[in-house]
């Protein structure tokens, strides 16, 4: 096995982020890599419902999606602050020869894996999200006898802030997205990296009561630096802008869009101006998780979603045409809890478009699943009324698999 020094590792790079190249000085020396990537990837709701989750993004699933999620109050939150954290992984190492970047047969070789971690904490309308994920994805490149071996690590991180306005009716969000790459040669060849900052911005609009969400939301290209070899230029990353929207609609007498109200907002209600007592607090907290409960029945959502993303650049790489255009996701999802209170199905599909003429545009189809499980405090530091669950998901198309889980609570 033969192992290529810089600048031969910018190719398998560019391979492992499922992207193409622009070459601006030699056609064999590129000095900009486009991280154009065309599959989905984060949590398992996120991954069931095909990508289609801008304009219904809430919880810490959200963050990374939407920054105006983090300014959803959920159904069954009903304090004036609160606080949630999640966890994500995901393997795409299953088949014999997983072709996870969509590049031509003689370099698709490869498997990637994923794992996140979120927080939100909001005070009534306002709203603050962190989430971090890191990948690692490797590839085999082989080439006139010729094998190349590479492992590709990079982490993104976002940082969110929003607030509903209107009672919560217009979420209004913008952050920030950190990008850090870098990436190994299977033969002693060296580690290269970089880091870039972006801006995101988006809104949703859930009014209360109606069984609809319009969503949207824009994020700004990073470009960034990468030392090249001894003598050799530096190599520029891009990390392409994205943009999307979508619209989501609910069947069935379940809420989509429940009012926000709390605990106090209650209190007030039922004591009409009197001192409340603590009794009265009780009072008032048991009301809002019964009627929560109560609105528990069978539904049916779809979510659909346009994702446009910015195409690679150049007329060709180390022999690759480049689609030097925008590249256009169209997404929709469906969800249901089949078995009211202990079972949820989803289901979704997207296509992913290729970023060069040798590649063919692939159709995804996804699959998901929530299962309730059982009880436990962890010592108190669980509400009482919080049941664990299993969440699964899975991403499948030619010559990919990918599968997702995480254990949470279920609501």
């Amino acid at each position: 096995m033969v192992t290529g020094r810089p600048p031969a590792w910018v190719f398998v790079f560019a391979l492992l982020l499922g992207v193409a190249g622009r070459a601006r000085a030699q056609a064999t020396q590129p000095t900009t890599i486009d991280t154009v990537r065309g599959t989905i990837q984060g949590s398992t709701r996120f991954i069931g419902l095909g990508g289609a989750f801008v304009s219904i993004a809430d919880d810490t699933e959200g963050v990374p999606i939407n920054p105006a999620s983090t300014a959803v109050r959920l159904p069954y939150s009903w304090d004036a602050f609160s606080y949630a954290f999640g966890v994500e992984f995901s393997v795409a190492t299953w088949l014999p020869k997983n072709d996870i970047y969509n590049a031509p047969a003689e370099s698709s070789d490869g498997g990637s894996l994923f794992g996140s971690i979120a927080a939100v904490v909001n005070y009534r309308h306002a709203g603050f999200g962190l989430s971090a994920a890191a990948e690692q994805n490797t590839a085999s490149q082989g080439t006139q006898g010729i094998t190349r071996q590479m492992t590709a690590n990079f982490g993104l991180v976002h940082l969110a802030a929003a607030y509903g306005y209107f009672e919560g009716q217009l979420q209004l969000g913008a952050g920030l997205r950190v990008i850090g790459l870098s990436f190994d040669g299977s033969g002693g060849g060296g580690s290269l990296g970089t880091a870039g900052v972006g801006y995101t911005a988006g809104f949703i609009v859930k009014p209360n009561g109606l069984p609809f969400r319009i969503g949207a939301t824009i994020e700004q290209p990073i470009d960034a630096e990468i030392d090249g070899a001894p003598g050799a230029e530096p190599v520029m990353v891009n990390v392409p802008w994205r943009a999307a929207g979508g619209f989501a609609f609910q069947f069935g007498t379940r809420k989509l869009n429940r009012p926000f109200v709390t605990v106090g907002d209650r209190v007030a209600h039922n004591t009409k101006g009197k001192k409340p007592t603590d009794e009265d607090e009780k009072k008032a907290a048991q009301q809002l998780f019964d009627e929560y409960q109560e609105d528990q029945t069978w539904y049916l959502l779809v979510s659909t979603e346009l994702a446009v993303l910015q195409g690679p650049s150049g007329a060709s790489f180390l022999g690759l045409n480049v689609i030097d255009r925008p590249l256009i996701s169209p997404r929709i999802g469906f969800e249901s809890e089949v078995v009211p209170r202990w079972l949820r199905l989803r289901t979704g599909s997207y296509l992913e478009l290729p970023t060069t003429e040798e590649a063919n545009a692939r159709v995804h189809g996804t699959l998901g699943a929530d299962i309730k499980l059982f009880q436990w405090g962890v010592f108190g530091l669980v509400k009482p009324f919080d049941w664990w669950q299993l969440s699964l998901a899975a991403d499948v198309a030619k010559s990919y698999l990918n599968t997702a889980f995480t254990v949470g609570f279920w609501h």
